[in-house]
């Protein structure tokens, strides 16, 4: 089985790309199988297959147990690894479609030994090939300090997953460039000393010269972190980020995904 594992913090647009990927399997008549591990997730924008609200939800664990929405979605993911046989047995079921797995955002959830990172292992051991997808707002571009954060924890996610991961900045339709945040910039990172200049002019951060030197360090000698801007609603985006996963989790070498129907159907 191959799948994508759709990640990213609250707000990037998580559900929004898997109602996206929805329409462009059913066009194309790929097919496929949506699940949703967010126990807080109650607004989809396209109807789970598997819902981890059958099993258990955030709002019931914060009235039965009195914690927090963090605590209680940790707790609701750690009932998840208990249970993992029930969301294994639904998939296997639906072993010859694609896995459409719509994540929660909290960063913590994906530590290393982390209560969802125990989760995506068993769904490996089962066989299913998957691929991380990770969406950031690009709307953090028109902040330097800001994108720094978010570069550091797409890094971290992508050290700690453990898995072949995509990088998107998501909403770019939305982005406006005004000549001083320049989106393919942000995108592919040529020059992190770019990014440490930017750093440094903004007011406030001057005096943390040494510890912006030390983080976009840790960036660039990593050398993993890239981004593709992504817009939902514009189907050749959708294609390239596509593209991108099959490629990435094995599914571009089967039959069924090879990738020239989708877009001889796109320029239609």
């Amino acid at each position: 089985m191959y799948g994508v594992l759709v990640i990213g913090a609250p707000g990037a647009g998580k559900s929004t790309f898997c109602a996206g990927l929805t329409d462009i399997f059913s066009q194309t008549e790929r097919p496929f199988l949506t699940v949703n591990l967010d126990p807080a997730n109650d607004t989809m924008a396209y109807p789970p297959d598997v819902n981890i609200t059958e099993l258990i939800t955030v709002n019931d664990v914060m009235d039965r147990l009195g914690l927090g929405p963090n605590g209680a979605l940790k707790y609701c993911i750690e009932t998840l690894g208990v249970n993992t046989d029930w969301l294994l047995q639904k998939i296997e079921a639906n072993r010859k479609k694609y896995l459409i797995i719509d994540c929660p955002g909290q960063l913590e959830l994906y530590k290393s030994e982390g209560e969802l990172w125990k989760v995506i292992r068993n769904l490996e051991k089962a066989g299913v090939r998957l691929c991380a997808l990770h969406l950031a707002d690009s709307l953090y571009c028109s902040d330097p300090a800001k994108f720094l954060s978010v570069a550091l924890s797409t890094l971290a996610t992508m050290v700690t997953m453990e898995m072949p991961q995509v990088n998107c900045l998501s909403k770019a339709d939305l982005f406006s460039a005004d000549g001083t945040y320049d989106l393919d910039f942000f995108s592919y990172l040529p020059d992190v000393n770019r990014l440490l200049d930017l750093l440094n002019e903004v007011p406030g951060l001057e005096k943390y010269r040494r510890l912006n030197e030390a983080i976009c360090g840790v960036i660039s000698d990593f050398d993993l972190v890239s981004f593709v801007p992504l817009a939902v609603e514009n189907k050749n985006s959708m294609m390239k980020v596509i593209q991108m996963v099959d490629a990435a989790n094995g599914f571009a070498l089967t039959e069924q995904g090879d990738i020239r129907e989708l877009i001889l159907n796109s320029k239609k």
